[in-house]
């Protein structure tokens, strides 16, 4: 138990170091919405996004890549990665959006905030997109493991997250990370957001789908 315990810590951290990152950006969303409120542009203009949000798509984006790689393990079913990778397009999107606003800078209260189900999709997008090629690693953990060491390795990995999700949401208030996404948030986010799509579009070979020629 001890052993599964360990090597189920050891494979969440490992595919998931980028993922904090992922979450600053989405926090940091937050505390963009605070400046807002004292009558400033913000990046995404994401009034209605808040932490229940997140910690939703986070969990909703995960669960969905663990239940691919419990199917995998179960059938040999895969959705090829550059597939998966196609959601890159979605960080993408809110980046550019993002910083669409900021030159603008209108104030149109039906387009200004994202709806619920909107920014819970968004993470949820998101946090599946930028795991993708987790589940090509986590399919033979499942596959080689008895129900019993799945059912542990599925507790750890949930616990993980929730350990992921507060460290993400504590560095973003971190003073010096705090007073460099307030000085600097309303352009860092979109084109963290850009950049993290890209990369995830690169980093899963999905640029060979996109009609780019």
């Amino acid at each position: 138990m001890l052993t599964t315990i360990i090597s189920s810590i050891v494979a969440f951290a490992s595919t998931n170091v980028d993922d904090i990152f992922v979450m600053m950006a989405l926090f940091s969303q937050i505390r963009a919405t605070k400046v807002e409120e004292r009558g400033e542009a913000v990046a995404l203009a994401s009034g209605s996004i808040n932490k229940r949000h997140i910690i939703i798509g986070q969990y909703l984006g995960f669960g969905s890549l663990v239940a691919l790689s419990i199917i995998g393990a179960l059938s040999s079913f895969l959705i090829p990665v550059p597939w998966i990778g196609l959601l890159g397009l979605v960080p993408i999107y809110l980046g550019i959006k993002g910083l669409l606003k900021l030159r603008n800078a209108e104030s149109d209260n039906d387009n200004k905030n994202f709806s619920a189900a909107g920014s819970v999709f968004a993470v949820t997008a998101i946090t599946f997109a930028n795991g993708g090629d987790n589940i090509a690693i986590y399919i033979p953990i499942f596959a080689g493991q008895s129900l019993s060491e799945n059912f542990i390795t599925l507790i750890v990995f949930f616990v993980m997250l929730a350990v992921w999700i507060f460290l993400g949401y504590k560095l973003v208030k971190v003073p010096v990370i705090a007073n460099v996404l307030e000085k600097y948030g309303n352009v860092a986010v979109p084109i963290v957001l850009i950049g993290l799509g890209t990369f995830i579009l690169y980093h899963s070979g999905s640029f060979g789908l996109l009609p780019l020629n």
